[in-house]
């Protein structure tokens, strides 16, 4: 009968013991990956406000070609933390302010006011970036006029 406990006694904290284990491993993964989720939304928010800031350089008032290279710069760089929606926003705004093209006003702001929506709710999702439907032929190779 002494045995039968002891046997159940082991038992139980050999449970106890793998519980703990499992749990400890099981805490520590879903840490690990709130930080990396942390990390990356920094860094996004890092690359979105520099692209912001240099939206600048596209105003009418405007004339910096180094704000626009460095927008384009950070469009470049896009392509490897932005969301499909920031990217093709981003086309988009590029397109309108394009040497040549004829777009009002309204038209511009409304694709800047698209793309920096996009940027929010790319950084509000808090999503990181997993897949894709882009194309090669999405990306833009484009110098500053």
């Amino acid at each position: 009968r002494k045995e039968k406990m002891d046997q159940s006694m082991f038992n139980l904290l050999i449970s106890v013991i793998g519980a703990g284990f499992i749990t400890g491993i099981v805490t520590w993964y879903l840490n690990e990956k709130s930080k990396r989720i942390y990390q990356e939304y920094k860094r996004k928010e890092i690359k979105y406000s520099e692209l912001i800031r240099c939206l600048r350089g596209f105003y009418e008032d405007s004339t910096d070609k180094e704000l626009k290279n460095a927008f384009l710069n950070q469009y470049r760089l896009c392509w490897m933390y932005c969301s499909d929606d920031v990217i093709q926003k981003t086309n988009k705004f590029l397109k309108m302010v394009q040497t040549g093209q004829e777009h009002s006003d309204e038209e511009k702001e409304k694709a800047v006011g698209e793309l920096i929506l996009a940027i929010r709710i790319d950084l509000i999702s808090r999503k990181p970036l997993k897949k894709t439907t882009l194309k090669s032929e999405d990306f833009k190779h484009l110098t500053a006029t």
